[in-house]
Parts: C-alpha cells; sequence; structure tokens
C-alpha cells in the first residue's frame, strides 16, 4: 500500500485501518491524532503540526503539549490548548485536547510551523502555576515537574530562573506563591544541564603548581 506523501495526514485522508496497516508495514509512525511516512523527522514541526489537528486553528499549544513539541517531555494523554479570552473557539476537535480561555499576551506565543505555541518560558511559567500537587507519590512527582522546568528553561537558553520568576509574579498570588517556591528548586538542575552541554560554563580547575 502507497501512503500519502504529506508531512503530517489524518484519518481524513486514509482510513484508520489502513493507517494501522500502514504502521504495521513500517510506513508510518503516529504523532497525535495524525500520522507520518516514516522518513519524515520527528521533531519539532512535524509535532506542532500534529497537534493544530486536535482543534481549531486559532487555539495555542500549551503546557503539557507545548513541552512534548518542543522535545523535553512525553506526549500527553490529553492535549493541552489555550484561547484568548473572547476568541470564542473552544470546540473541540478530538477527545484528546482540552481548551481553557485564558489572558496572553504577544510576548507569550511564537509559531512553529505556521502553529501557536507558547514559549518555552511562558510553558514553564504555567506548568508550575497550574499543575496541581500530586495526592499519590507526592516526591515523585515533584521532582518531574522540577526537573521538566529546569529542561524548559534550558531548551530556552535562560540561564536561571529569575525570568521565570518575574513571570510568575505578574500573576495572581493564589497561583504565584507555589510557581515561585517550584522554581526554586530548579536552580540547580537547570544549572547542572547547562555545565552538561556548555563546555564555557563549567567551573576551571585549578592549576597544578609543584
Amino acid at each position: 500500500m502507497t501512503v500519502p506523501r504529506e508531512r503530517v495526514f489524518t484519518v481524513n485522508d486514509l482510513p484508520l485501518a489502513e493507517l494501522y496497516g500502514a504502521r504495521l508495514d513500517g510506513q508510518v509512525f503516529q504523532l497525535a491524532d495524525s500520522w507520518c511516512v516514516i522518513d519524515e523527522i520527528d521533531g519539532c514541526s512535524s509535532r506542532a503540526v500534529a497537534a493544530s489537528q486536535l482543534v481549531p486553528p486559532r487555539a495555542i499549544a500549551e503546557r503539557l503539549t507545548a513541552a512534548w513539541i518542543y522535545g523535553v517531555a512525553p506526549e500527553p494523554r490529553r492535549h493541552q490548548f489555550c484561547v484568548v479570552i473572547g476568541a470564542r473557539t473552544t470546540a473541540l476537535w478530538s477527545p484528546r485536547a482540552q481548551v481553557r480561555e485564558i489572558v496572553r499576551t504577544p510576548e507569550d506565543v511564537h509559531t512553529i510551523a505556521g502553529v501557536r505555541i507558547t514559549t518555552p518560558l511562558r510553558t514553564a511559567v504555567d506548568l508550575a502555576r497550574y499543575t496541581p500537587p500530586s495526592a499519590s507519590s507526592a516526591s515523585s512527582s515533584s521532582n518531574e515537574l522540577t526537573a521538566l522546568l529546569a529542561r524548559l528553561l534550558h531548551y530556552g537558553t535562560y540561564a536561571d530562573v529569575t525570568d521565570a520568576v518575574h513571570l510568575c509574579k505578574r500573576g495572581s498570588a493564589a497561583h504565584s506563591t507555589l510557581a515561585v517556591a517550584r522554581f526554586a528548586a530548579v536552580s540547580a538542575p537547570l544549572s547542572a544541564l547547562r555545565q552538561r552541554t556548555d563546555p564555557s560554563s563549567r567551573p576551571v580547575p585549578p592549576v597544578s603548581r609543584r
């Protein structure tokens, strides 16, 4: 069977049974509810386009979906999007997506392959502000969130958490206090990431004098 050569396609292009057959034959792989030919790179662009097929055009990929698009988190079971308040676009095209209305500024959003996504900084702040504490395995969940926030800031080339904390404090106090506390734990893993990937940030060993 020959599959379409477009970057990302859906069940509107081929019946689901044929898509599953093509996957078994090694011709395609799945991203969200979309499919890509096997020689397509699983990168930010293809993930962004695949995510955009779940919602109307005005929706903005955010939180775990944005982190997945950036390649710093696994694909979430349910994708997360937002729309600017008043946009009147909360319709869902897929049960795997959820959309909320929220205030956003142009600085909070950029585009990848024509798809609107919250910036790494905005994504990290939203995750710190709106991720509820887990009732079970609280320590493990907290560590995973801390690591994810560090990866997002590192992806956005932030050297420390200063900008994230500043952005947190611009919102409501109810969510800001928890978010700021979460970012306090991010400094160490963020520094460790920088040292592993940027040799110039590593401390210079002392010169041995004999």
